[in-house]
Formats: C-alpha cells, structure tokens, sequence
C-alpha cells in the first residue's frame, strides 16, 4: 500500500461535525499505511458534493467518500453524470461520517472504526466488491411552470427509492430538525395521522399498467435505510435485483400500529403489505410526485427506473458480503 494516493470527500456537517474529526483519523491512519498525506475535500452543499467527486488530481487517486447515505450518494451522481451515467471504472470507498449509514449495514459495519479498517484493508489486498445500482429518470417540474413538465432528468441509486408516506416523513423531519434526534418519530406520527390513500398507475417488469392503491413504495437495493431499518431483508447489494414494497393499508389506526414492523422487515401476516423481487418499475402521474432517493428528496413526473447490474465497484473486503 506505500505510495499510493487518496483523496477523502466529506461532508464536515454531517454527523453534527463528527465528520470531521473522522476525517483527520483516517488521514492519519492513511499517512501511516502509504507514507503519503492524504487528499482533504470538505464540501460546501450538495451540489459541490456532486463537483468534489468529479476532481481529480491524478490518474492514480482513490476516492474515498464520507457522510451519510445522502452524501453518498450525491458523490456516486457526479461520478454518473461526468460518466454519462455508464458503469463506473474505478473503485471507490465509502465511510460513514453522519448518523444513517444504512448501505454500510449490509456488510456488518456499525461504526466508524470497523468502516475505516475496512476500506484500508480492501485498498492494500486490491479486494473489490460489484454493487448493483438503479438508473431513476423522471420528467422534471418546470420552474416557470410548474404544471408542466420540463427537461428529463437522470439519477443514479444505489440505496432505496421511495414514493407516497416515506417521502411526506422525511420532507417533515426535514422542517423539523431543530427538535432533535426525534425528528423523524414525530414527522411519522404526524403524517400517519392525517394520511390519506395515494392511487397512481404503476408497471411492474415486463408487466402492463395498472392502478392501485398505496400508503408508501419503496424499492430497496440494500436491506437497511434511515440507520436500522431492516426493510428489504432478502435484497443483496450484488443480486441483480431491487426489492419493491408496496403497502396499502386502509385503516389509519393499523397503519401506525402496522409501520414499526415494517421497518423491520418482519411483514409476516401483515394484511395489504406486498413484496416481490424486480428489475424495472414505471408510475404515471397526473402531478408531480415527492421521491425519496437514498435519503435526498427530488420531485418530478413520471418516474422510471431499472436495475443495473455491477455499476460500480467498493473497496471491501469479500468476506463482508452477506451470502
């Protein structure tokens, strides 16, 4: 591992600046290992996290991202975007630096310290893992017009993507982070209360269209989102496959008695709760619709997405994949 070259983006707000701190640790670690100092990127905002992943000072640069899911995977869009959203070439490494850090989940890794050893071990044995990846496009909400729709727009997802009761939640618990930690307990109790049935027509594979009702979908590529939350538990990151929820719950009551298991993946004898394995997914729209991806909030029409088998590649040691 002497000599080579890194380079760390990070968000230094995430974590409430544990980011930061984590960050020069694993400068020090990588001094250690390389007898080179390492490349420090702090970013500014969500767009220059997409501009940070783009620079590169040299040919032989890893990439090494820090933050939560959303800081992930805005780095991972402006690698798609600077590759016109082909596989991606070089390996990356991902290491956790806000509160979430669900993706990391899948490969037994809790903590920052089991994250950081992690990726400097791939990095010196050249171990690669494939992670699978979902191309989302979407008509875009026209500025001056809002009713109509604008240019269509492309984003890459490798965690989960979500429309309906899990987008309301976390544009709510964005509003409300100045409570704390039980934001988003309170944004769900809230929302759950007065939800109302969404109805949209979805295709499904290779399947037509069809109408139906839904509290929430989510299409999972990991099996965990927002930190725990066990939702996908037979998706793997390497399977070839995205793990679609639809939930359509009709009594109020039930759905907030019904959500904990959910999140938990333990939907067994849950009435209205429906599960399948996919590759591609469409929804029309009469109106634009709030998507939840990898924890960001976009809105847009028509949302359309399909798997892409091994569309980039992680530095992690092979005996961390789940079987």
């Amino acid at each position: 591992m002497q000599g080579k070259e890194g380079v760390l983006v990070f968000n230094p707000r995430s974590g409430k600046g544990k980011a930061t701190v984590r960050a020069r640790d694993f400068a020090d670690h990588w001094k250690m290992a390389t007898g080179n100092e390492l490349r420090l990127r702090a970013t500014r905002s969500l767009a220059d996290i997409r501009i940070a992943a783009r620079e590169r000072e040299s040919e032989q640069e890893i990439q090494i991202f820090m933050g939560g899911d959303g800081t992930l995977s805005e780095s991972l869009q402006g690698l798609a975007e600077a590759n016109d959203f082909q596989p991606l070439q070089r390996a990356v490494a991902f290491l956790p630096g806000g509160t979430g850090n669900s993706f990391l989940r899948d490969f037994g890794i809790t903590s920052y310290e089991e994250a950081r050893d992690a990726a400097l071990s791939a990095i010196r044995d050249s171990s690669q893992i494939a992670i699978d990846s979902a191309l989302i496009e979407y008509d875009s909400v026209n500025a001056d017009k809002p009713t109509e729709k604008g240019p269509i727009r492309k984003r890459i997802m490798f965690n989960i993507w979500g429309v309906g009761l899990v987008s309301d939640i976390t544009a709510k618990a964005i509003r409300m982070r100045h409570i704390g930690d039980a934001n988003y307990t309170v944004a769900a109790l809230q929302c759950m209360s007065t939800h109302k049935m969404y109805r949209n027509k979805f295709k499904v594979n290779d399947r037509g269209f069809e109408e139906l009702d839904y509290n929430f979908i989510s299409i999972s590529n990991s099996q965990y989102t927002g930190g725990s939350m066990h939702i996908a538990p037979t998706v793997r990151i390497n399977d070839g496959q995205l793990y679609m929820l639809r939930s359509a719950i009709e009594s109020r009551f039930n759905l907030l008695r019904q959500f904990p298991k959910v999140f938990k993946g333990a939907i067994a004898g849950i009435p209205r709760i429906y599960t399948e394995m996919i590759q591609s997914f469409a929804m029309e729209t009469h109106r634009p619709v709030l998507m939840n991806v990898d924890g960001e909030l976009e809105e847009g029409w028509n949302p359309r997405l399909h798997m892409i088998p091994a569309w980039f590649q992680l530095y992690m040691p092979t005996d961390r994949v789940a079987d």
